[in-house]
């Protein structure tokens, strides 16, 4: 016990539940204070009644009901063993339904004129390789070095031009005319192409865990309405108002729409590629 506050004691957990919840640590000291100062103006509205309002209590309730029914899904999730073989049926449907997409492995040479493109393309073709003219010309620095390589990547990761040029090539082909994008002219060699290929399963494992107890918070939402009585009541609507002429009669007012509880769910995370 930390302290009492007209009698009423104040635990350790209770600064515990409070620091955690803060956005920075604060000094222990002050945060007791802060809990004194919350007591005493808890205290001073129940003396004034306002516990008794009906929109506090239902306030109140509503916390009580979040907090439960957190701690009661945190419980049921730690306890819940999920393994592979109950994963690999999510992971093999994932797998069916991957787009048959092709991948490219290319290297490029970027300069900014298409003249500069052009006399490269000849040195090109009097044998000069390629990489070595990438290493001396090109004006994309991450590639340059690397003789143009540029690895593999999917048409979609590419500016539109590039990627149309790309998918025209041959295996081991060069493109004959520069290729103008928004960051100057290029000088295209296809290296290989290939069938993309979906995440391997320890890649997903994680996110197909994920989707695995979100499933099983659902369906164990679903079992406890079905064992529940749940009588759902339309909110009353309130007497039309009348009012003598010539005054016009104004627009029917109605009782307040019933607050639905919101139910605590586990963020989604949908499988995505790479």
């Amino acid at each position: 016990m930390i302290a009492t506050i007209n009698g009423q004691p104040l635990y350790e957990e209770n600064l515990k539940v409070v620091q955690g919840a803060l956005p920075n640590p604060m000094p222990e000291q002050q945060l007791v204070e802060r809990m004194i100062e919350l007591r005493l103006l808890a205290g001073a509205a129940k003396q004034a009644g306002l516990d008794k309002e009906i929109k506090t209590q239902a306030q109140i309730e509503n916390a009580v009901d979040n907090q439960l029914a957190n701690d009661y899904l945190a419980n049921y999730l730690s306890t819940l063993k999920v393994t592979d073989s109950e994963l690999q049926p999510e992971y093999d449907q994932f797998v069916k339904g991957y787009p048959k997409t092709t991948e490219y492995k290319a290297a490029h040479i970027l300069v900014k004129t298409k003249e500069e493109a052009d006399a490269i393309i000849k040195q090109l073709d009097s044998g000069t390789p390629f990489a070595q003219l990438a290493e001396e010309k090109s004006q994309d620095p991450g590639s340059a070095k690397q003789g143009g390589a540029l690895g593999w990547f999917a048409p979609d990761q590419m500016v539109p031009e590039f990627s149309a040029a790309v998918e025209k090539l041959k295996k081991g082909e060069i493109t004959q005319q520069p290729v103008k994008s928004q960051f100057g002219w290029h000088i295209i060699k296809l290296e290989d192409s290939r069938v993309a290929q979906p995440p391997t399963f320890a890649q997903l494992k994680t996110q197909l865990e994920n989707q695995y107890k979100r499933t099983a918070v659902a369906n164990l939402i679903k079992e406890l309405r079905a064992k529940a009585t749940i009588d759902i009541v339309a909110p009353p609507v309130a007497p039309k108002t009348i009012t003598p002429e010539p005054a016009a009669a104004p627009a029917t007012p109605t009782a307040p729409a019933a607050t639905e509880s919101a139910t605590p769910k586990a963020p989604a995370e949908p499988i995505t590629k790479p």
